[in-house]
């Protein structure tokens, strides 16, 4: 059963993801009318009351346009190019939705973040309250990431931001601001059993119920124009549903999908009705602190922790022990967080070390009063923890060799 608007849905706050491919069309330039079409759709929940936010990418394809740039013969453009890219694109970009929301009597903000800004503490919480203010003040915040100064790649295996394209951004954000749901737009109508393009027979995943459902779904492809694709969107749909956000992975060709996966009733059992796109239900939300933990600051070094570790952790939310690890990678200091996997590389979690690297692989392995003998009187009261479960953020396991395969 439809309802009249958003805000009578039990929606309060959504957060709208717009992929490259919906903001610019085939011929390389702004889709205009598409984005005012879809963007009209989000000046009505602000009058209906629902706060909304927009994560936008197309900066680096609007830029590469601009400058005439092409394509290398190996395919891969430069990150030189795409920083000057997105320097001049984002100028364009934001001048489009101050065009269209002013249009609609709304003004807008632009916020460009690094993953610097959700890997440091007090730079997240002033990112939150930023964008409290501007929705208390009626304003449309509209985030990218700074492509200008950001680097996607990473090159050791012993570190990780917060995030590396916008999908997972605007995971992040949903998670932050406590969305009730994050809408991600992109150029296929959901999750499929299989790749629709190649096989006729691929049926829409209307509803993902489980992280475990999730992690089942295999996937393959980058988008044609972004960064990202549907493996990309599947783990910011993770990283909300653990932060109690549903997710919709919907078409942005279609020109009314915002109002439509708002106000569809994803639990009507009616056989003919086409869902529109692919929900991901919210799990049981994570703390605040929590949430930075596991999805949002990245993390600085690895543990990696023997099976009866990894168990007690799984299964018994217990804290890590130094008896329990077999290793330590990277280079990260007290207070830092770390990312916890098995022997096998499986990411268990992450958490913040109350010790650094160097004094972890003084004390790995070992037993209490060990530990206080090595440290002396540095030791801390209760020496043999190096993550305290109150830190301590345990992913459930994904399936990662089978399950259907997702189209994109």
């Amino acid at each position: 059963m439809k309802t009249q608007s958003a805000r009578s849905s039990g929606i309060r706050r959504a957060v709208v993801k717009l992929g490259t491919g919906i903001v610019i069309g085939d011929d390389g330039h702004l889709a205009r009318e598409r984005l005012q079409t879809l963007m009209k759709q989000c000046a009505q929940l602000m009058r209906e009351g629902v706060q909304t936010i927009i994560v936008s990418s197309g900066a680096v394809g609007l830029g590469v346009q601009a400058l005439g740039l092409s394509r290398p013969a190996s395919g891969k453009r430069p990150l030189v190019d795409k920083q000057a890219a997105a320097a001049v694109g984002q100028s364009a970009l934001m001048d489009a939705y101050r065009q269209i929301f002013e249009q609609e009597g709304f003004l807008i903000a632009q916020i460009l973040v690094t993953e610097g800004n959700f890997a440091d503490r007090q730079q997240y919480l002033n990112l939150h309250g930023t964008l409290e203010r501007l929705l208390e003040l009626g304003v449309v915040p509209i985030l990218n990431e700074n492509d200008t100064v950001a680097t996607a790649e990473l090159e050791e295996d012993t570190q990780s931001k917060g995030f590396g394209d916008n999908d997972k951004l605007s995971a992040l954000v949903a998670s932050r601001l406590e969305a009730d749901v994050l809408v991600m737009l992109t150029n296929v109508a959901g999750v499929y059993t299989d790749n629709p393009s190649e096989n006729p027979a691929a049926e829409l995943i209307p509803v993902i119920h489980t992280i475990e459902e999730l992690g089942a779904i295999r996937t393959r492809g980058l988008s044609s124009q972004g960064r990202g694709g549907m493996a990309s969107k599947l783990e910011a749909a993770r990283m909300a549903a653990l932060s109690g956000v549903n997710a919709i992975i919907a078409n942005g060709l279609r020109p009314d999908v915002i109002e439509a996966a708002l106000l569809y009733d994803w639990n009507a059992a009616d056989p003919d009705a086409t869902p529109p796109g692919t929900l991901t239900l919210a799990q049981s939300s994570l703390s605040g602190k929590k949430r930075w933990i596991g999805l949002a600051s990245g993390y600085n070094g690895v543990l990696i922790l023997n099976e009866r570790a990894a168990q007690a952790l799984r299964d018994d939310g217990a804290s890590l022990l130094a008896i329990g690890v077999e290793e330590a990678r990277g280079d990260f200091t007290r207070g830092q967080v770390v990312s916890v996997k098995d022997r096998a590389g499986h990411e268990l979690g992450r958490g913040v070390c109350q010790y650094d690297a160097d004094d972890v692989r003084r004390i790995l392995g070992r037993k209490r009063q060990d530990i206080v003998q090595i440290l002396g009187q540095t030791a801390p009261a209760k020496a043999e923890i190096l993550i305290h479960r109150d830190n301590l953020v345990i992913f459930q396991a994904f399936p990662e060799t089978s399950g259907p395969q997702a189209g994109l």
